[in-house]
């Protein structure tokens, strides 16, 4: 006869036994156990033997921190600091122990410690993950031992946000593989600022009343940006061309560097100009010609900041000379003066003249209207 024990019944101390014999089935028996205890008294099962049954087994993890030293907002080019801890939480020794930590929108690792004995060893830094060989023994090669009785590893070090960040955060993950198995992933994050917007600018163009021939004029010019834009980098220019018949003399603003060349006005700076912030007026001077049309229109552009370029256009009118019906008379296209004459109670024989307009005059050119009504 033979017999196998194949169970053993929680709490009930039975065991469900096979009898079997040649040629026959086997026959279920149930049997009474010893009990078992949680402390190890005997190396193998036997009529009252104690096991402990629990597998052992290393725990490792590495839970971290982030933190951004330049405060505020996380915004490319700003130093953040990341701090993990590594220990065994298990109840066994974790052997040919690594941690990598694997980072998004950071690079640039820098000032990196290992606190805390047993030592580690740097491994690897790569452009944008680290590799580090842990624990008692540890080498360039392979990484060491940690015992649970081990006290934790600190492992600090410094990375920078990267320029073009994708995404909405900056993160590290980090995983402690050992013989046998490997940690949870444990992140540590930061959230990023969000992106800025490009700037948008724009540009006014004006000037007060009329310009007169012969005169001078001034324009101003302004340039703001877009309220939610982001600022302003490198270069603005604006320019201003001039039409014919005004000649610009001078052109300043605070903080720009204005030059004339010809008819055109060209000033730039590079200071930064912030969303809904206006940069300070252009003043631009001009000669106005004595031939000068009457009216035109003058246009400014801004370009470069980032911006995309813009533009505006101010019409102007122009008084006096040809353009004030310097014909003589009333005021018509051939421009002068004026000069109405009653010849009434002068000259008996054109007295009650009803009309007379554009005589002669100094400036004029006598278009011959006169219209004389005598009434006898």
């Amino acid at each position: 006869m033979r017999r196998w024990t194949v169970g053993i019944p929680a709490a009930t101390g039975l065991v469900l036994a096979l009898q079997g014999m040649a040629g026959a089935g086997p026959a279920l028996a149930v049997q009474q156990a010893p009990a078992f205890t949680s402390a190890t008294s005997a190396s193998a099962f036997s009529p009252g033997a104690t096991a402990d049954m629990r597998r052992r087994v290393p725990v490792l993890g590495a839970p971290g921190s982030m933190s951004d030293r330049n405060g505020g907002q996380l915004l490319p080019g700003d130093l953040v600091d990341i701090n993990r801890t590594v220990d065994n939480t298990g109840d066994t020794n974790a052997t040919n122990v690594v941690l990598t930590d694997q980072l998004t929108n950071l690079s640039n690792i820098t000032n990196v410690e290992i606190n805390t004995e047993p030592a580690g060893v740097l491994a690897t830094i790569g452009a944008t993950s680290l590799q580090l060989r842990l624990g008692t023994g540890a080498s360039a090669a392979s990484g060491g031992t940690i015992a649970p009785a081990d006290l934790p590893i600190f492992v600090s070090y410094t990375a920078t946000v990267v320029e073009s960040p994708t995404g909405t955060m900056a993160s590290a993950v980090a995983t402690v593989t050992y013989d046998g198995g490997q940690s949870v992933p444990s992140e540590a994050s930061l959230p990023l600022a969000p992106p800025a917007s490009d700037p948008n600018l724009s540009v006014n163009k004006s000037h007060a009343g009329n310009f007169t021939q012969g005169g001078t004029g001034t324009y101003a010019i302004d340039v703001a940006n877009t309220a939610n834009a982001g600022p302003t980098t490198g270069t603005v220019t604006v320019a201003d061309t001039l039409p014919a018949g005004l000649t610009p003399t001078a052109a300043s603003g605070t903080g720009w560097n204005c030059g004339i060349s010809g008819q055109t006005v060209t000033c730039t700076r590079s200071d930064a100009l912030a969303a809904g912030a206006s940069y300070p007026t252009i003043n631009v001077t001009t000669n106005v010609t004595t031939s000068a049309p009457c009216t035109f229109t003058n246009t400014a552009s801004v370009s470069g900041g980032g911006s995309p370029a813009a533009s505006d256009n101010d019409p102007t009118t122009v008084t006096g000379g040809t353009c004030n019906g310097g014909g003589g008379g009333n005021g018509g296209n051939e421009g002068g003066s004026i000069l109405p004459i009653n010849l009434n109670g002068i000259i008996t024989a054109f007295n009650n003249i009803s009309i007379n307009n554009n005589i002669n005059s100094p400036a004029a050119t006598n278009v011959s209207n006169q219209g004389l009504a005598v009434n006898p």
